[in-house]
């Protein structure tokens, strides 16, 4: 029989550092599993809920659009980086994306018509488009022809000739001239300036209407104008894709000119209206909204769904 010391541990017993390095991995398995679980049966919860609110969404939709299986939206598509045409005549931006992503929430095809924008609300309120987009700001006026979705905010801006030759500023244009496109918030913007300059004993501000993008840019490269009134966004854009000729205004957003912008449908077809709030509010949650912003660079005119009608 060999011999055995009396102070050496038994052959089948551990050290005890060793069994408690396995029960200290034991319990991180045990740890990591239920945090894995946990994310797993939120991340469920988190589907089961986007989907159920897509479901409620789809459920709103007026029995024509479902019938029809489509969504008509009109656009100008010449509003960079809102909705206009790429090199490939591919129709892209940031109102075409939200688009598609309401149209996917509700089942139903995304179809746009490309529409001057002083025609978009004529063509909903008539009924032959089901509604309108192009960061349109959400006015009195304008609610007395159609009702909004509030999906964006809108900041507006002057484009000016390189260099600014007649030193005119997004915070100070009295006395000079802008071109403005026809139907637009920017013209109701700058009425509002211009009188605002006479009322404080300067020049008023002379404006020029111009149909499309173009010919209002246009008179400003020819000098025409001394400025364009536009979005923030497009300002920064258009003198991107200048090829130097242009720059936007100094002075920041117009002050005092930031507005809530909507997608418009028909007046009393309050139930589109509340599948499009659902549906915005669906692409919202799953993050599909933020990365859009993110996308066109348009992160801080983020705005809550909520339904815009005439009282």
């Amino acid at each position: 029989m060999p011999w055995i010391s009396v102070d050496s541990p038994p052959a089948w017993r551990k050290p005890r550092k060793l069994v408690c390095f396995a029960r200290l991995v034991s319990t991180l398995v045990v740890l990591f599993s239920l945090a894995a679980l946990a994310a797993m049966v939120g991340a469920g919860t988190a589907v089961a809920q986007t989907s159920t609110s897509a479901a409620a969404a789809r459920a709103l939709l007026p029995d024509a659009i479902k019938k029809s299986g489509v969504l008509k939206a009109a656009m100008p598509l010449d509003f960079e980086p809102y909705n206009f045409l790429d090199e490939k005549n591919q129709q892209v931006g940031f109102d075409v994306e939200i688009f598609h992503a309401i149209a996917e929430v509700l089942g139903v095809k995304a179809e746009i018509d490309r529409l001057a924008f002083a025609s978009i609300i004529p063509a909903v309120s008539g009924g032959r488009e089901d509604i309108g987009m192009s960061v349109m700001g959400i006015l009195p006026e304008r609610l007395k022809q159609i009702s909004f979705v509030r999906y964006s905010i809108l900041a507006n801006a002057l484009i000016v000739r390189k260099g600014n030759p007649t030193q005119i500023r997004n915070d100070n244009a009295c006395g000079h001239s802008i071109a403005v496109e026809k139907g637009t918030q920017p013209v109701i913007v700058w009425e509002k300036i211009s009188k605002q300059c006479e009322d404080a004993g300067k020049k008023k501000i002379d404006l020029t209407m111009f149909d499309g993008k173009g010919p209002q840019v246009l008179a400003v490269e020819t000098g025409r104008a001394d400025a364009a009134g536009v979005s923030f966004a497009t300002a920064i854009v258009s003198a991107k894709h200048s090829d130097g000729k242009l720059e936007a205004a100094p002075g920041g957003p117009v002050p005092g000119a930031t507005v809530d912008a909507g997608i418009a449908f028909k007046k009393g077809n309050t139930q589109l209206g509340k599948a499009i709030e659902a549906a915005l509010k669906v692409v919202i949650a799953n993050g599909t909204y933020k990365k859009i912003m993110d996308k066109w660079n348009l992160s801080g005119t983020a705005a809550d769904p909520a339904i815009f009608e005439e009282q």
